[in-house]
């Protein structure tokens, strides 16, 4: 009889550090509506409200414009989420999304990526068009050695940046200090571009993006000047893009506004990792897939293939399946460099499984190539007769 155990590889995922800024700076608000009724309503959310969905229910019950209902999820974050200096220096590591919000909404504390993360997942569960920003700041002529995260939102076709980290609290003497600061709410992306630096610049929202090298130096003249850069169509085409091919062009967009600091390169660094990541789990999937196939196969086999009663195109088309998504596998690891990798030596073992796998087919092939040619009444001794 014949066997095949299941090869299944576990898929990898890249690992981000969660990086806050902690500065502050002094500028004004693009809106100056009365907000006093807004902020008391998101005051009022019940503490023992537990989902995003339960909690954007609560804060933006009655309230119908993008401007009000991002008002009470900004006033709420800043009020409700404490800074975690401890998990800043503890360089805890996540995964996905989903450990980031269920972290924050269980303690109630967080850094910058929890503030970002849970701004935008409560604007989503609202029909808020929110995004996440990730960068780095300057204050006080200084360009800060931390990452930072914030957000922006799509009001009336027009993009404004929200900050509600900065705008929970302040360091004072070495401690965080929670207190509300109400000046990082819906703020023009030419004043917020003067300290908070996105990573890749289509999230400056300008027509004429400035550089890396002109942030650091606070070189902003070509805010004033006009360019070929259509920011808008550019964030349309990223949001429609696969995974891959984001992270392709935004490492792309990145390096040609300049690496002038380690958190730019670190990222680029990352970026790459990740795109090893993801293409080498796309194998991972195809070959584990194929060898579903394969095995399906192997256990028709075993059955002698119904008695000789299964159709010869069937037989066919179950090594055929397995072979593509194999022959498919093979394709995208070999297009991997291994050395650039921390996953080196499971890319060579994963290379190894599938020429072993190919080498089963191939053997597979010439078996059922002669049992077709085979007179049927005689077909069920070529099963005895294999070694």
């Amino acid at each position: 009889m014949y066997n095949f155990a299941s090869i299944i590889y576990k898929k990898t995922s890249m690992k981000r550090y969660i990086l806050i800024s902690l500065l502050l700076f002094s500028i004004a608000s693009v809106f100056s509506a009365d907000y006093t009724k807004i902020d008391k309503q998101a005051l009022s959310v019940p503490k023992n409200l537990k989902t995003v969905d339960q909690i954007a229910s609560s804060l933006t019950r009655g309230l119908t414009s993008p401007v009000d209902k991002s008002r009470a999820i900004y006033f709420w974050i800043s009020h409700n989420i404490k800074y975690d200096l401890n998990l800043l220096s503890s360089k805890k590591e996540y995964t996905n999304t989903s450990e980031i919000l269920d972290e924050v909404l269980s303690s109630r504390q967080g850094v910058c990526q929890h503030y970002a993360e849970l701004f935008h997942a409560i604007c989503q569960a609202s029909g808020v068009k929110s995004y996440v920003i990730t960068g780095y700041t300057r204050q006080n002529e200084e360009i800060d050695k931390i990452s930072h995260a914030w957000n922006a939102v799509l009001i009336d076709s027009k993009y404004y940046c929200i900050d509600a980290t900065w705008a929970s609290g302040h360091m004072e003497n070495g401690k965080y200090r929670n207190e509300f600061d109400d000046r990082f709410f819906l703020i023009s992306p030419d004043e917020f571009i003067k300290t908070h630096m996105p990573f890749d610049p289509i999230w400056q929202f300008s027509d004429n993006p400035l550089s890396h090298k002109e942030f650091d130096k606070a070189d902003f003249s070509n805010l004033k000047k006009t360019s070929d850069f259509n920011y808008a169509d550019s964030i349309k085409v990223h949001m429609s893009l696969d995974p891959l091919e984001k992270i392709n062009r935004e490492n792309r967009r990145i390096r040609q506004s300049g690496l002038t600091n380690p958190l730019i390169r670190n990222l680029v660094s990352f970026n790459q990792q990740s795109l090893i990541s993801q293409k080498f789990n796309t194998a991972v999937g195809l070959f584990n897939k194929g060898v579903a196939d394969y095995n399906e196969y192997i256990l028709a086999k075993n059955k002698q293939f119904n008695a000789t009663t299964m159709k010869d195109e069937d037989i066919l088309g179950m090594l055929l399946a397995a072979r593509l998504k194999v022959e498919s596998a093979d394709e995208s690891i070999s297009r991997l460099n291994p050395d650039q990798s921390d996953l080196t030596k499971t890319i060579r073992d994963l290379r190894n499984s599938i020429s072993e796998v190919k080498k089963n087919l191939d053997k597979e092939d010439a078996f059922v190539k002669k049992y077709i040619k085979t007179w049927k009444a005689f077909r069920m001794l070529l099963f005895y007769s294999v070694k």
